[in-house]
């Protein structure tokens, strides 16, 4: 039987340590940000239509599928580098040499970006060339905005990167309502307050790190060594889960239409809030998981409580919650929430097992693991979508995040065998 009196005293004093404040720090910034996007989601489903709001999420998916690519290992390599570092000095020099590496990445995603506006109407059968191409000099900034969160993370300045959650979803919500104000609103002006308000946060939160460009050439070396180590492992692997996991909306479009884009693109957003927290928990502990040999028990339990307990509330209210956020047109998303809240749980599930293992410099272990969620993700989307469309993805994201949840449990057992 379960000890009540000592399961409530575990969860008192776990709220008393730093990670949870940490955690109640990142994840109050990822809801307060998500209650800004509940806001501005329903101006554009109602003023956009959902046609042309399912081309802005199409628009959306192609770049940041895109983006995922432009890391190379180097910003994972930073995170473990941090981690491990106990000299705030060297910490600002390995900080400006990671700046200079992701400067080039930045400028070599612009110019891939702006090569393939000229060839994506005719793949996917849209009219969005000319905007992806107007608009690939601003977007070429999301290879910073990785960086910046991987850097956060290792060197645990958890308030910055909570920071960095609020300032973007500001800006963007006060932008578009001055945008409606004065102007008609387009997909080209809503592009624009996104990736504005994302240049503007990083420019900040770069700032605030104070990154200094001493002993280049020595960071330099210490970061490639490091990359081809570990942080490659850690890159292919991202990809392939990655970029596999992102092909729904990408497969949506091309076998169903960018209106389901629309619909599949909302269901997600409603189930994202579950996994948040996990991932903000996850994060605050990913310092101290360098110095653990095992995930405390209170912590994966935790984490069960909350997921399943989020389950349960989007399943009973998913119906209500789209009429009251998005109106009537978008109850076509209503289906999807079951097996998206399902994925969700095995996210959400894998989040501590995962960044342990991350911590613990295990890249080939999180390659290998990666590689098979891909290859479940690709197969699932290719077969199940072109069959039952976007409930097909959604299924294809169950199967995915199960067998990744699954073995994370087999790396981490491994590991505490070894020890």
């Amino acid at each position: 039987m379960i000890n009540t009196h000592k399961l409530i005293n575990g969860f008192a004093n776990l709220a008393k340590t730093k990670t949870a404040k940490q955690t109640g720090i990142l994840y109050g910034s990822q809801i307060l940000a998500m209650a800004f996007g509940f806001i501005v989601i329903p101006i554009l489903t109602r003023i956009l239509g959902p046609e042309k709001y399912g081309i802005l999420v199409f628009i959306l998916t192609v770049i940041s599928f895109m983006a995922l690519f432009f890391e190379f290992g180097f910003f994972s390599t930073g995170a473990r580098l941090l981690a491990v570092s106990k000299d705030k000095r060297k910490d600002q020099d390995l900080i400006g040499a990671l700046t200079i590496i992701t400067i080039v990445i930045s400028l070599s995603f612009f110019l891939v970006l702006y090569v393939f506006s000229f060839f994506i109407d005719s793949i996917f059968h849209t009219s969005t060339g000319n905007i992806l191409r107007l608009i690939s000099i601003l977007a070429a900034i999301l290879p910073f905005q990785y960086m910046f969160q991987q850097i956060c993370q290792g060197a645990n300045e958890i308030k910055k990167m909570a920071a960095a959650n609020i300032i973007p979803k500001l800006w963007y919500l006060f932008g578009l309502l001055a945008v409606i104000s004065f102007f008609k609103l387009d997909i080209f002006l809503v592009l624009v307050l996104d990736l504005t308000g994302i240049i503007f946060t990083v420019c900040l939160v770069i700032y605030s790190l104070k990154p200094k460009f001493n002993n280049l050439r020595e960071n330099f070396r210490l970061i490639w060594k490091e990359t081809k180590e570990y942080g490659i492992h850690v890159y292919s692997g991202r990809i392939v889960d990655v970029s596999t996991y992102q092909l729904d909306k990408i497969f949506i479009s091309y076998f169903v239409n960018t209106l389901w884009v629309g619909f599949y693109n909302l269901a997600v957003i409603l189930t994202t809030p579950m996994v948040l927290l996990s991932q903000a928990f996850s994060m605050s502990l990913f310092k101290g998981f360098a110095d653990r040999n095992r995930i405390p028990r209170k912590v994966i339990f935790f984490n069960f409580l909350w997921l399943i307990t989020c389950v349960i509330g989007l399943i009973s209210l998913s119906r209500f919650i789209i009429v009251i956020l998005f109106s009537n047109e978008y109850l076509l998303a209503v289906p999807l929430i079951l097996p998206l809240a399902l994925a969700g749980f095995f996210q959400g599930m894998y989040q501590p097992y995962n960044m342990f293992l991350k911590a613990h410099r295990k890249g080939e272990w999180l390659k290998k693991m990666s590689f098979v969620m891909g290859g479940v993700n690709f197969l699932g989307n290719i077969i199940l979508i072109p069959l039952w469309g976007a409930i097909g993805a959604a299924i294809a994201s169950i199967m995915g995040t199960f067998i990744y949840f699954l073995l994370c449990i087999f790396y981490y057992q491994k590991y505490k065998i070894a020890q």
